[in-house]
């Protein structure tokens, strides 16, 4: 019955990829520019047919390629990840699924986030690492992991601010010092 009241229950505040960032507005089309560009210039050395444009040509696929690869695979990734605060402090980490559906990986408390790390990141985003001892293991069943977990967002670097800001409360209430509001 928790856990229903849990998923109904809106989120105090959210962390994911800023979906409308210049990342997402520039990417996609400066990565479908780039290949056709790239495409074009190959097309062009393949009909001279020498050996200097043979090289260039391995040269290009072999530097461009990679690229390619790794951008999709990035862009891929920094939309694949979201973390949900909830008003009773209770904290949800979901991913995406290979059919867009977002998974319940692991849910835990503010308390529990032994340590963490922000590191700023392009286009005004900071990624988040966090240390989460045990967290409970929600995929597919119930389990209670009795490990320090590492878990990761790139979120907008204002709201990471908000979840420091969150965080630094929650460790003052736990060393009994008085936060000030």
């Amino acid at each position: 019955m928790m856990k229903l009241e849990l998923l109904l229950d809106k989120p105090k505040f959210t962390l994911m990829f800023p979906y409308k960032n210049q990342f997402n507005r520039a990417g996609g089309p400066f990565m479908i520019s780039l290949s056709v560009m790239i495409l074009w210039i190959l097309k062009h050395l393949i009909s001279y047919n020498t050996d200097f444009t043979d090289k260039i040509i391995i040269a290009i696929v072999l530097i461009y390629a990679p690229l390619l690869l790794w951008f999709m695979g990035y862009y891929l990734f920094i939309n694949g990840v979201k973390l949900e605060v909830h008003k009773n402090n209770t904290v949800q980490y979901y991913t995406y699924s290979s059919r867009g559906l977002s998974v319940l990986h692991y849910q835990f408390k503010l308390q529990d986030i032994e340590q963490i790390t922000m590191k700023k990141r392009p286009f005004n985003c900071a990624k988040l690492t966090m240390k989460i001892r045990n967290p409970i293991f929600l995929e597919g069943y119930e389990k209670n992991l009795n490990k320090l977990i590492s878990v990761s967002i790139i979120t907008d670097k204002l709201k990471a601010d908000v979840f420091m800001h969150e965080i630094n409360q929650i460790q003052n209430d736990k060393s009994g010092n008085q936060v000030i509001k």
